[in-house]
């Protein structure tokens, strides 16, 4: 219990004193365990509210279309077919153009009764009034694409019909695939809108026409043999018929995020290496406070275990806490980011066993990673050196001073800094790996959309590409700022590692200028390789989540150069700080 009572007052002590840093680590964790979560969470968002949006406006379980002039053949056949529980009078329904603030937007015209009693595919009105004679309701994520709000009016067949309502339903699929009155033939994608069955038949003219039938069956998982049994003995005489399920329409939900999974479930992970590189580079800053303690405490009798577990404690406890803070924002914010025009609930579903498990693993790895490393090399310090912090006497490596002999001042002592820890040089390179293969993803991505513009249009509203070009750039944006804070960190955590030997060198001549330059190589060289991986790795899991598309070699280049640069500027800000001070203070070897 002493133990415990010790370790708890440590940490709380450190919350206290040093808030900044606790902050660091939170948040760096809970990124990463967010971006995650959305990812795996987004799938089971979709079913979650489509489950809920079809139990509430008694969805369909068959949606069946047919150009017969008079349906209702059709419909008692599909009727009398064994499994059907029970069938909503035929909707007349035809394909059009309508016009709402200077914009023109194919969309499926459906006429309803205004009473709101069909057994089966009644919308819920979620603003305004259900239909009337002269009044129009809009399908929810339709009415927002286009900007129509309740008193505005849309035109239809050249006659203006003011907009009583927005609804939601769950026979089609979310706007911009919400289009389910098209007959034999291609059809646009575009919106859905609802009228009075008086008013659709005197919009549609002489306009092909359709019948929609909607089913609902005894057993609604067996949509398929259903359709195997009702149309096995189907012929042209008895009249053209197409059907869906509702798993049809499902899919087609799924299918408007399935550019938007792949780079949170990429994102979250690159995000977790530059969390990695966040926990190692602080671990650095604080590695002289960390040994001082761990001396003291053996000094009073602690032993290794108990040392490592005062250091990992407080690491250990802010990553469960980033972790239930990143599962509960990711599973709250996945059902909005999973619904692009809000034409389903948004509803929060329960969290799932293998989402919970791949943050909290996610978690652990990155805490243990950069927290448990230091930890151990901290409980091994000798006592004596860990309470005089003596200089540590450099590796000689004859090869690596034959080589460097003759180099700039500035180039030397940049490239023998990086050489005595190399295990910085690799964290520096994997978080500037994993910025640039964001960065050149969405610079593809935006790439592909110059080059296609067909892809960022269903009609006229952009939709599902300014979704996925939002997640590319939340993630992309996130990145920059943790490897922005990574290399400001390894750059002070350099420079106070080195801070003798750069002390050592200023003695002997170096200018401020070229101790400057010198810290500034040790973080720029293992930018290189970081950048020459990131570019053709971002590349690669672009073709293979999308199409094999390339940017202009010269955005890539200014791409590198960019990062490059920006290194360059934050790897300057502590060096400079670090040669304000002079250079007597650092070969002074009483502790702090």
């Amino acid at each position: 219990m002493g133990h415990l009572l010790l370790i708890g007052r440590l940490v709380l002590r450190d919350l206290r004193r040093r808030p900044g840093e606790a902050f660091v680590f939170l948040l760096a964790v809970t990124i990463a365990s967010t971006s995650l979560t959305l990812g795996l969470a987004t799938g089971n968002a979709v079913d979650h509210g489509y489950e809920k949006t079809r139990a509430a406006t008694a969805g369909p379980d068959i949606i069946a279309t047919t150009t017969a002039a008079d349906p209702s053949g059709v419909a008692k056949r599909l009727a009398d077919t064994p499994g059907v529980a029970e069938q909503a009078a035929p909707v007349f329904a035809f394909d059009t153009y309508i016009k709402a603030h200077g914009k023109s937007a194919h969309t499926a015209v459906e006429g309803r009764d205004p009473s709101q009693d069909a057994v089966v595919d009644q919308p819920l009105v979620t603003s305004g009034t259900w239909v009337r004679p002269g009044g129009a309701v809009l399908e929810r994520g339709f009415a927002k694409a286009l900007g129509v709000s309740i008193g505005d009016h849309v035109t239809v067949s050249g006659r203006d019909y003011p907009v009583v309502g927005t609804a939601i339903s769950a026979a089609t699929s979310v706007y911009p695939w919400s289009d389910n009155a098209q007959g034999p033939g291609t059809s646009d994608f575009g919106g859905r809108m609802w009228l009075t069955a008086a008013d659709t038949r005197k919009a549609a003219g002489d306009a092909p026409s359709v019948q929609l039938i909607h089913l609902k069956l005894d057993d609604p998982t067996a949509t398929q043999h259903w359709m195997d049994t009702a149309f096995a003995n189907w012929n042209e005489s008895d009249g053209w018929v197409n059907a869906h399920a509702w798993q049809d329409v499902l899919q087609t939900d799924k299918a408007m995020i399935r550019d938007i999974q792949p780079a949170l479930v990429v994102g979250g992970w690159l995000l977790a290496v530059a969390a990695i590189v966040t926990l190692a580079a602080l671990a650095t800053a604080r590695a002289a406070r960390d040994n001082r303690r761990a001396a003291l405490l053996k000094a009073v009798g602690a032993g290794p275990a108990t040392i490592t577990a005062a250091l990992l404690t407080q690491h250990l406890l802010l990553t469960l806490l980033a972790t239930a803070i990143g599962l509960t924002s990711g599973t709250l914010s996945a059902p909005l980011l999973v619904d692009p025009s809000a034409g389903l609930f948004n509803t929060v579903g329960s969290l799932d066993f293998s989402t919970a498990f791949a943050a909290v693993l996610l978690a652990i790895v990155v805490a243990v990673t950069g927290a448990l490393r230091p930890a151990l090399h901290t409980a091994r310090t000798s006592t004596v050196n860990a309470l005089t912090d003596p200089a540590q006497l450099p590796t000689r490596r004859p090869c690596l001073n034959a080589a460097t002999a003759y180099l700039p001042t500035s180039l030397l002592l940049g490239i023998r800094l990086l050489a005595r820890r190399p295990g910085r040089g690799v964290l520096a390179a994997a978080g500037t790996a994993a910025t640039t293969l964001m960065v050149t993803a969405l610079l593809t991505w935006h790439t592909e959309l110059a080059a296609r513009p067909d892809v960022t249009h269903f009609g006229p509203i952009e939709v599902r590409a300014d979704q996925t070009g939002r997640v590319l750039l939340a993630v992309t944006l996130a990145l920059m700022a943790m490897s922005t804070l990574n290399t400001v960190l390894l750059g002070l955590g350099t420079a106070i590692q080195a801070r003798r030997t750069l002390s050592v060198a200023r003695t002997l001549g170096a200018a401020p200028g070229q101790v400057v330059s010198a810290l500034c190589v040790a973080g720029l060289l293992p930018a290189v390789p970081g950048i020459a991986v990131g570019i053709p790795a971002g590349l690669g899991l672009y073709w293979l989540f999308g199409t094999q598309v390339t940017p202009p070699k010269f955005s890539l280049l200014a791409t590198a150069l960019a990062v490059l640069l920006a290194v360059a500027v934050l790897t300057a800000l502590p060096a400079w700080a670090h040669t304000r001070s002079p250079a007597g203070h650092a070969l002074n070897a009483e502790p702090a």
